[in-house]
């Protein structure tokens, strides 16, 4: 079957985009401009997917159409009184989103667009299941995700094997896999070892077949063009005619492969935009008006000649960096290209007006009508039947067309270009015959040339090094080699700590005498830690834990059974010990318990809490806070299981040493009787106080141990101003002694602004607009609010914010939201973990399997008739009675009950019945509804629609949605390979 697809196209929720980009709008001009298939764009967006699955059904494998029970009213779509010859209804969809990775590669910020091809819904969900972990996939269309393209990639392979992706627009300077601000010189250097999976690319609007085919590298690749159009009128600017199967994977084998095994053309051409016409097709500075070819830039050494700014160097100028032919060669097999006008610019052009006017669109109209569509006009109608049925002057600019007789201006620094049919007086004397479609008097000549494609000069050497890590200086360097037996490294920011304490342990895990032990104080910076140590000899006996993860491991040798307790767990046994203690006094409790716990002794003040402890042992349980202090205590007992523990240990090292508490640091100390310690921290960075954290310990283990010490003083993160002052503030702080002076090693001065803002929300405004400037723009929107050249400094993990108040931090988490910049939140709760949404979220867990008996509690509470009285009994009732197999609602396990109680039991019941019997039919959305009808929650609430968009995501998959709301219910949003701007 021979039919166009379009692509590359966007939705409402993307930026700078017509309210009309939906689905109705995009079949209602594709069926006008003659196209049969139209990606549907941003299906990445929890909001444009719930439009997705509501308003479309499957229709041919892959493909999807638009449910026919729906009532359009189809001519309040297009230009009035247009009569396309295909029907809306018969246009069919293909799932697909952009991305935009801004991420750090190569020593270099990268900001590449890439488009996603997926087969179908569930696959999509899947998607975006994973990336709504990595980065805000709700604040635009088109993501901003601090993730590298070739992680993305490995994504989709996972999550959608039968997906594809195409790296977007491959020239624009800006945001590409090429281009010259921030992309790459080779395929290979962006995508690594998947590279292979990559098989197409997309030229974009300033680049043709011709200009991508004099670099040899590209020849593998397929080239697709799509019409990347933010409005459904400017569907098909570029598109792809395809003579295939009418279904997805036929689509993608074509792609593929353009020429089938026997020999036929199944993808037969693309539908080009002129280059000239892209907005970055030449070098330029549009405020300055200044245009210029390759060959003039390099003149004028990359350098504006009005303003002395540096040029933005267009695609034309990148196409010859990377050239290595000096003309272009088309593979085998490899698509025609049909160079085109869009029908209303000729139109515009032959009446003297816009192609927005009035004048315009009604010409526009009657061509689709009497023609049936605009590619079929353009592309397949002879000129001597334009011409035969009246239309003399459209057929003329159509011939001209074909014979590639028009004139250009190219386009440059985000100002389009033009391409004209005739030139200014033959307009004007066209215009005086006072008809668009009279006869032609006289064949006009040939007017212009095309800007001139050729290698000039060679290939320039700009292919980056590979990255290196610093060698180590001259403090390092001794801190490593030192054959001490216990040393204490104080090192201040910037100095290369965690480098320091890598270098270590790879140095004596290669020994492999015995085992290395490496404690962090967070999951990240583990996870940093056995990144820096993979592939290193040795590291297999490397162990790398938080001071609780080591801990639990520990105990757990002899008592494999072993529970943990967390925060709901400890307020319910409390509230079973001590029924008549009021709420405030059973914080208290808490309290002390926590205070006991990080100072390593068992609990015993109040004396009463000592029950805690024994109810826990009799469980078989352990407090979370009483891990690291029962550990010690195995150790400071002896025997078999203290010295397992030794054994296993092996060489210590500790991070962040400057945040222990009592417990952790008598843990340390009991070690290292017997494991050499290499302890690593800076006092003046402390930050866990409120955890029981002090820096004196670290003074402590001086005195105690006398272990070799040294400093790393040389700073290679901050500017000398940044280094100074901070040493300014810091000097203070009590020091036990002597502090040594920072020096900055960085060329960069450091600058400290002081910015006076009127209200919160310009102090956000102003924030988000430093944020960007330093980025070098998030977006072509934000390049052009831009007021300097914009040149990416930093990459988004570079960034924090660091705020006084959580009501500060909300302010500033929505400017970054409106801007499509991803952050984490620092010690934010999770919007549906609190108020109304609460509830529904339990309800979540419980309908998954994992809520715990406390939380199902909770939700019974809500119930008439159930107070704190009946919830203690309950919970009793629990506890002594052993749970049936395979049952895990706690209504099951309590069985009837008299009065109010029993009422609520059975109520209880009866509800999570019916949620279960709808989750197994209907999607988890549709769940959250019927639960917020059951609270008479409002449904707009604006966190409830939140919650239900993202719900969407995971489709009648309640269980993957709730694990999911779970893991990330927490307040710090945490992904090893995802960038984002640090809120603290």
């Amino acid at each position: 079957m021979n039919y166009l697809a379009d692509l590359h196209v966007h939705s409402h929720y993307s930026r700078a985009t017509s309210k009309a980009s939906h689905l109705h709008g995009l079949a209602a001009w594709a069926a006008v401009k003659g196209i049969a298939v139209v990606a549907t764009g941003d299906c990445t967006h929890p909001g444009w997917f719930a439009h997705l699955y509501e308003h479309l059904e499957p229709a041919e494998p892959g493909f999807f159409r638009l449910r026919p029970d729906e009532r359009i009213d189809w001519p309040s779509l297009v230009p009035e009184g247009i009569r396309p010859a295909a029907s809306p209804a018969d246009i069919r969809f293909v799932l697909s989103a952009e991305t935009s990775s801004i991420y750090k590669r190569g020593g270099r910020v990268r900001k590449v667009h890439n488009l996603l091809y997926l087969p179908d819904l569930d696959a999509v969900r899947r998607l975006n299941a994973k990336l709504a972990t990595l980065g805000n996939i709700a604040s635009d269309g088109r993501p901003i995700l601090g993730l590298d393209s070739r992680d993305l990639l490995e994504i989709l392979l996972d999550q959608a094997p039968e997906g594809f992706l195409v790296p977007a627009h491959i020239w624009t300077p800006w945001f590409s896999l090429f281009g010259s601000k921030s992309g790459f010189d080779t395929i290979e250097e962006c995508f690594a070892d998947l590279s292979d999976h990559i098989f197409a690319l997309e030229t974009g609007l300033s680049s043709d077949p011709e200009m991508n085919r004099l670099i040899s590298a590209l020849d593998r690749f397929t080239l697709i063009s799509n019409s990347d159009c933010h409005s459904p009128g400017k569907l098909g600017r570029e598109a792809s005619l395809f003579s295939t199967g009418f279904d997805f994977f036929s689509l993608r084998e074509a792609i593929r492969s353009p020429r089938d095994a026997a020999g036929n053309q199944r993808f037969t051409a693309t539908v080009e935009f002129y280059p000239e016409e892209g907005k970055y097709h030449c070098d330029g500075h549009r405020k300055c008006g200044v245009c210029l070819e390759p060959a003039r830039t390099r003149a004028y050494k990359g350098i504006c000649p009005h303003c002395g700014r540096p040029l933005t160097i267009g695609v034309l100028h990148r196409v010859m960096e990377l050239a290595d032919r000096p003309q272009a060669v088309h593979p085998a097999g490899a698509p025609a290209v049909h160079s085109l006008i869009p029908l209303l610019e000729i139109t515009a052009e032959l009446l003297g007006c816009g192609p927005s006017s009035r004048k315009a669109t009604d010409g526009y109209v009657r061509l689709i009508n009497a023609f049936g569509s605009e590619f079929g006009l353009l592309l397949d109608t002879p000129v001597a039947e334009i011409r035969a049925r009246g239309f003399s002057l459209v057929a003329e600019a159509i011939e001209r067309r074909r014979a590639d007789r028009v004139i250009r201006r190219p386009g440059y620094d985000g100002e389009f270009g033009t391409i004209r049919v005739f030139a200014e007086g033959e307009r004007a004397a066209l215009c005086g015959q006072g008809r668009l479609f009279g006869p032609v008097e006289e064949a006009p000549k040939s007017a212009g040339r095309r800007t001139r494609i050729g290698l000039a000069g060679g290939r320039a050497a700009m292919v980056a090094a590979p990255p290196v890590e610093r060698t180590l200086n001259a403090e390092q360097q001794r801190a490593v080699d030192s054959v001490a037996a216990r040393i204490l490294v104080q090192a201040g920011p910037g100095t290369g700590k965690t480098q320091t304490l890598v270098s270590r342990v790879r140095r004596l895990a290669a020994v492999a005498d015995r085992p290395c032990t490496v404690i962090t104080f967070t999951n990240k910076a583990a996870a940093e830690v056995r990144e820096r140590l993979q592939d290193a000899p040795g590291t297999a006996r490397v162990t790398v834990a938080t001071f609780h993860g080591y801990c639990l491991t520990q105990l757990r040798r002899d008592t494999p059974e072993l529970g943990v307790a967390g925060p709901e767990e400890r307020a319910g046994l409390l509230d079973e010990l001590f029924p008549d203690r009021s709420g405030r006094e059973r914080d208290e409790l808490s309290a002390a318990l926590g205070r006991a716990f990080r100072a390593g002794t068992e609990p015993a003040d109040p004396p009463e809490l000592a029950r805690y402890a024994e109810l826990l042992a009799e469980r078989a349980q352990i407090d979370i806070e009483a891990v690291v202090g029962r550990t010690v205590r195995v150790l400071e007992q002896g025997g078999p299981a203290a010295e397992a523990i030794r054994r296993a240990t092996g060489h210590l090292f500790v991070d962040e040493f400057q945040d222990v508490n009592e417990a952790q640091y008598r843990l340390v100390a009991l070690l290292a009787q017997t494991s050499t310690v290499f302890a690593i921290g800076d006092p003046d960075q402390a930050i866990y106080g409120f955890r029981g954290s002090d820096p004196h310990w670290f003074a402590d283990f001086v005195d105690e141990f006398a272990p070799e010490t040294h400093q790393l003083v040389r700073n290679y993160r901050s500017g000398a101003a940044s280094v100074a002052a901070a040493g300014a503030v810091v000097a203070w702080n009590p020091h036990s002694r002597p502090l040594a002076a920072m020096r900055a090693e960085s060329a960069r001065p450091g600058v400290i602004h002081v910015q006076r803002c009127a209200s919160p929300e310009h102090e956000a405004a102003w924030i988000a607009d430093q944020i960007e400037a330093q980025l070098g723009g998030t977006s072509h929107r934000s390049l052009e609010r831009l007021d300097q050249e914009a040149t990416a400094r930093v990459s988004f993990a570079d960034i924090g914010v660091f705020y006084r108040t959580s009501r500060q931090a909300e302010t500033i988490a929505a400017a970054l939201a409106g801007r499509s910049i991803p952050f984490q939140l620092v010690d934010l709760e999770a919007y549906y973990t609190r108020g109304d949404c609460r509830p529904l979220y339990l309800w979540l867990l419980l309908l998954a399997g994992l809520a715990s008996d406390d939380e199902q509690l909770a939700l019974l509470g809500r119930f008439a008739g159930v107070g704190r009285h009946s919830l203690r009994l309950l919970r009793r009732r629990l506890r002594t009675t052993p749970p049936a197999t395979g049952s895990f609602f706690v209504g099951d396990r309590l069985g009837p009950a008299d009065g109010p109680v029993g009422e609520a039991l059975h109520r209880f019941g009866d509800l999570y019945v019916r949620l279960c019997a709808l989750a197994a039919e209907k999607p988890v959305d549709r769940v959250l509804l019927a639960l917020a009808a059951e609270y008479t929650i409002d449904p707009q609430l604006p966190d409830l629609v939140r919650l239900c968009q993202l719900s969407l995501t995971f489709g009648r998959d309640l269980p993957a949605c709730a694990a999911h709301l779970q893991t990330y219910g927490d307040s710090v949003l945490y992904a090893a390979r995802a960038e984002a701007v640090t809120l603290s």
